[in-house]
């Protein structure tokens, strides 16, 4: 009884999203008619987790022959089909929710560490609980419930490795990192980019000590990927995790930039661009990618104005779009009747959009430490790779830093409400 009351805001939270995470797949399904069409999502890996059931080795394809597939990596499509085999697509699907249900809790626990306030703490696990795109995603088959799960505990034990430089959280965070890269490869980078924070956290004690803790985070990282890297070498004769970045580059950003170059409407664009492999993403491989990748630069480098626009287009979307019109739209509402409420959503996020720039910055000058630096830049790094998917940016790609990002909305509307109540006193006081 002691313990539970020590977590009752833990258990509080895991709750409140529990139930809405419940009430959303009920909703969809309603609406989409069947369990599996509910959680079946478009990104093939349902598919992927079936050819593996059945022996038909890593493939999305519906008939033989079963191509490998160039784009997905293997984390999550093997977890699917383990649950789906013992489970069925409703157990999956239900064991999803249950595992989305605690990351409020964990993003509870990282705005905590970051703003050391329980409110603001609070505050970023009631967000979570609640939104939109984490309840839809929480029960389809997409990678980001596992992904986010690993990779909220990776900054959990990243932000306490950079406090206190133990081996325990640096082996842990190096594990829990590699592994979520095998579900996601977007944070790819990510270990390199905190190899450079252990060095800068050990410039000044220790440098040959924090160059063996970096080279011992890199090793471990690289030992969990390496066989999927090798897997790749031997179908397409390059290493690498995926097709992914060059598949995004030529299907998005390319056919985005010149619909604004050319003033026309991006589907007709696509339509004319990509072939229709190309566009089901059969066709670009590790073997080709560089090619393709070339083609969408050549595009970039033509129009650099329209290239400008479509960034800042996928910045302002990654900080600010809040997934309500989504969620509406799958439940099976019509979203012009709640143009209120989209407005409202709307501002909203621009509104902790604004406080979270404020609250950086005097997060950033009053603790002015690797931490800070590091939080930042984690933010940064995930709105930059998230331009290259031009119009095709959502909330997904911000859900890995959400926490990050109300953890400092939050210091920055407390800095905003302590500045106010300075002026307000100050007026007062004035004859």
């Amino acid at each position: 009884m002691i313990q539970l009351r020590t977590y009752k805001i833990e258990i509080a939270l895991f709750i409140l999203a529990l139930v809405a995470h419940l009430a959303c797949f009920w909703l969809v399904t309603n609406a989409s008619g069947s369990i599996l069409d509910a959680v079946r999502a478009d990104d093939g890996f349902y598919e992927l987790a079936q050819n593996i059931r059945a022996g038909n080795g890593f493939s999305w394809s519906a008939e033989a022959p079963y191509l490998p597939n160039p784009l997905r990596t293997p984390g999550y499509p093997f977890v699917l089909a383990g649950l789906i085999s013992v489970f069925g697509v409703a157990g999956a699907a239900l064991i999803q929710v249950v595992l989305a249900s605690l990351l409020p809790v964990l993003g509870y626990m990282i705005a905590r560490t970051i703003a050391r306030s329980r409110a603001i703490a609070i505050g970023t696990g009631v967000i979570l609980a609640l939104d939109p795109t984490l309840a839809l995603l929480s029960f389809q088959f997409y990678t980001e419930t596992l992904f986010l799960l690993l990779f909220f505990l990776w900054i959990i034990l990243s932000l306490r490795y950079l406090e206190k430089r133990d081996l325990v959280s640096l082996i842990v965070g190096a594990v829990l990192l590699g592994t979520a890269i095998l579900v996601r490869a977007s944070a790819q980078y990510l270990p390199l980019l905190f190899a450079l924070f252990i060095l800068w956290q050990w410039r000044s004690k220790d440098v040959k000590q924090g160059a063996l803790h970096a080279g011992i985070y890199v090793l471990i990282v690289g030992a969990i990927l390496a066989p999927w890297i090798l897997r790749n070498v031997e179908i397409y004769e390059t290493p690498g995790l995926s097709a992914q970045t060059p598949f995004v580059l030529y299907t998005n950003l390319a056919p985005a930039v010149i619909s604004v170059a050319e003033g026309r409407v991006f589907a007709e664009v696509v339509d004319t661009f990509l072939t229709e492999e190309e566009f089901k993403g059969n066709a670009i491989t590790l073997a080709n990618g560089t090619e393709y990748t070339a083609q969408a630069l050549d595009v970039v480098h033509t129009y650099p104005a329209a290239t400008l626009v479509v960034a800042a287009k996928s910045l302002f979307t990654f900080f600010t779009n809040d997934g309500v019109y989504t969620l509406l739209v799958r439940i099976g509402l019509n979203p012009d009747d709640f143009f209120s409420t989209l407005v409202i959503a709307r501002l909203v996020w621009i509104a902790i959009t604004l406080a979270a720039f404020l609250g950086a910055l005097v997060y950033l000058y009053k603790e002015r430490s690797s931490r800070a630096v590091f939080l930042i830049l984690l933010i940064g790094y995930f709105a930059l790779t998230s331009t290259i998917a031009a119009f095709g940016t959502n909330p997904r790609y911000r859900l890995p830093v959400d926490p990050i990002i109300l953890a400092f909305a939050g210091l920055g509307g407390m800095y905003l409400f302590a500045y106010g109540k300075k002026i307000l006193k100050f007026t007062r006081q004035q004859p």
